[in-house]
């Protein structure tokens, strides 16, 4: 059975798309069977792997929206390999009319193919959504992207206070993979500031590798490539192998 793990942060521009991304790509690198599930409107997952979400017949809007479609049939291949559930920009006006009685919905689109992956990673929406609900309910763990930036301090807050509410009901088994900093700048002394916040409040879940900040990044995006696949010997790249193999270990034992 497939472990499932949300990518999540009430925040944009917090390195989260870049996070879903690439650890798919590093733990499918690690022979890993993984699909990666893209919940957020701008389809930015989507577009990162090389796919255009206007030009495909189906994808996860279809899902949500037409109860004929199979999970098995919308899920696309990027020319590289990885699998995935791409998102649309429709999914915008769909996640506006969902309702609380729906919040269930991802999980019983997804469970029929669990057994196919060992890893169901969810990029979800950087703002609070139904959708977003939806993944940490059929979640086993969330990893939380932190820009390390004063601004970001509150969409964690927000996001650990998120984690426990759906933990005390909806999802009880729900835990918190960790708190990977990204974006990092030692230009200043701001990166390093926050940081030292983030591990005297939470260090327990504090990643002990950074993701630093890098313009290879967008460029990687741009090309519709990962980092790891379009710099393999970046430091971003050695660090999102190092979080899929401890990931691997984790899950084994």
């Amino acid at each position: 059975m497939a472990k499932k793990i949300a990518v999540a942060l009430r925040k944009g521009g917090s390195g989260k798309t870049t996070t879903a991304v690439n650890l798919a790509e590093a733990l499918r690198q690690k022979k890993q069977k993984v699909l990666l599930v893209d919940l957020d409107p701008q389809a930015n997952a989507t577009i990162s792997v090389g796919l255009d979400p206007t030009k495909l017949d189906k994808h996860i809007n279809t899902l949500l929206t037409d109860i004929q479609t199979k999970v098995e049939d919308v899920i696309a291949s990027s020319e590289f390999g990885l699998s995935i559930l791409p998102g649309h920009p429709d999914l915008a006006e769909t996640e506006g009319g969902m309702k609380a009685t729906q919040i269930g919905l991802l999980k019983s689109l997804l469970e029929p193919i669990e057994d196919d992956y060992d890893y169901i990673i969810m990029d979800t929406p950087p703002s609070e959504s139904y959708l977003t609900v939806n993944a940490l309910m059929y979640a086993d763990e969330v990893l939380i992207p932190l820009q390390a930036h004063y601004l970001a301090m509150k969409g964690l807050e927000d996001m650990l206070k998120e984690i426990i509410k759906v933990k005390q009901g909806l999802n009880p088994k729900l835990r918190i993979a960790g708190i990977l900093p990204t974006m990092v700048s030692r230009r200043t002394n701001i990166a390093q500031t926050v940081l030292d916040s983030v591990r005297k409040a939470y260090g327990e879940f504090l990643y002990p590798w950074e993701i630093s900040f890098s313009i290879r990044h967008t460029e990687a995006s741009l090309a519709g490539l990962p980092i790891v696949l379009y710099e393999p010997g970046h430091q971003g790249s050695e660090v999102y192998l190092k979080l899929a193999e401890s990931m691997i270990k984790g899950h084994k034992n």
